[in-house]
């Protein structure tokens, strides 16, 4: 295999040799790197806009709330189904910290099969996982 030989530009009409220690001296003493400046450009406005709510959302401490009985959450859930409630769920899940997610909200928009509630947001929870069911009750200008 063959190296492939440079050729210095047409205006330059020292050695090879000469422009070689050009560039290398170039690099060496003059050309100051920038270092992460240069990237801050590739970063979108949005971004740490969204890592910094995620972290707010990460902070947030959700307390458990009672253990509900099977038939109470599948009541509960029914009853939001037939009269358009929204719902609040909390599930049985803590992150490393021991803390609570976040509870789901939305309105029950059907069942996939017997043990799974599908919300109108399109998350999907099991009956199982399920902690807490709270009705979430309307804002009093639209009562």
């Amino acid at each position: 295999m063959t190296k492939a030989k440079f050729t210095p530009s047409a205006r330059w009409h020292g050695s090879e040799e000469d422009f070689m220690k050009m560039v290398t001296n170039f690099f060496l003493y003059d050309y100051e790197d920038r270092g992460m400046v240069k990237w801050q450009g590739y970063f979108l406005s949005d971004h740490p806009a969204a890592l910094k709510q995620q972290a707010a959302q990460e902070a947030t401490h959700y307390p458990p709330l009672p253990m509900m009985s099977d038939e109470d959450i599948r009541s509960t859930l029914a009853q939001a189904y037939q009269n358009g409630n929204t719902v609040s769920i909390q599930v049985d899940y803590t992150n490393t910290d021991g803390n609570y997610q976040a509870p789901y909200r939305g309105k029950v928009a059907g069942y996939a099969g017997a043990d799974t509630a599908v919300l109108d947001t399109g998350e999907m929870v099991s009956i199982m996982d399920m902690r807490h069911v709270d009705l979430v009750p309307l804002p009093a200008e639209r009562l």
